[in-house]
């Protein structure tokens, strides 16, 4: 989680000075403004994946993770004549239960695009190029009817929760379309579709995991829109 928001105050420190730096410039000429518009940037979309990882939940009587799951992201929005970028942090979390237990699954993901505007007009831009990101996911498998005594914390007597974890990162293509562009509240449609390329294999911090499953090859199809 450090790493994750590190990078977003970093991409805040950037575009702030990007901001002071079109301001003085501007100053002197007047036209430069629309040369680079900085933004930041509030999304609501949704990933779409089958999990690897269900296969092994289902078959032992588990709720499996949800193939569409909503996602929540904040960020910082770069628009040129030629070029957009974004860098943005986002995060999906997902509760499901079944036979008294639960499965909770939080993932923190770090993603950075960089498009060429193939229109650019004064309320409307369609823009295409690639996205890169990066996904850490915590996975918590355990009973609903767990108790846990303060009075007896020896790990060997305590019993019924599983912690997973694993780390997998993204790259692929990506449009966007950019709604009311001269208007007080413009508006990002996205749409992405990203391959995962790392291994993804699911391990954990408290134990030695045998038998694990890869995410490798596990790709995602992304959409959403987002508030400049």
């Amino acid at each position: 989680m450090k790493k994750f928001a590190a990078l977003f105050l970093f991409s805040i420190s950037v575009a702030s000075f990007g901001q002071m730096k079109e301001k003085k410039q501007c100053s002197k000429d007047s036209t430069c403004c629309k040369d680079v518009k900085v933004n930041t940037t509030i999304g609501l979309g949704a990933q779409i994946m089958d999990f690897k990882i269900n296969n092994l939940l289902e078959s032992q009587g588990l709720a499996p993770l949800e193939t569409t799951m909503p996602e929540f992201s904040l960020g910082i929005n770069y628009f040129g004549k030629k070029v957009s970028v974004d860098t943005e942090l986002g995060l999906l979390y997902a509760k499901p239960e079944r036979n008294g237990n639960e499965t909770k699954y939080i993932s923190y993901v770090a993603r950075l695009k960089a498009h060429y505007n193939l229109v650019n007009k004064t309320k409307f831009a369609f823009t295409g190029g690639l996205n890169l990101a990066f996904s850490g996911n915590q996975l918590d498998v355990y009973s609903q009817n767990n108790i846990i005594d303060l009075n007896n914390l020896n790990p060997n007597l305590n019993t019924g929760h599983i912690s997973l974890k694993n780390n997998v990162f993204y790259a692929g293509p990506s449009v966007a379309a950019y709604l009311f562009k001269s208007s007080k509240f413009p508006v990002r449609l996205n749409a992405g579709y990203e391959f995962a390329l790392s291994r993804g294999r699911w391990d954990s911090d408290f134990g030695s995991v045998i038998n694990t499953v890869s995410e490798r090859g596990n790709n995602r199809f992304l959409f959403g829109i987002t508030l400049l």
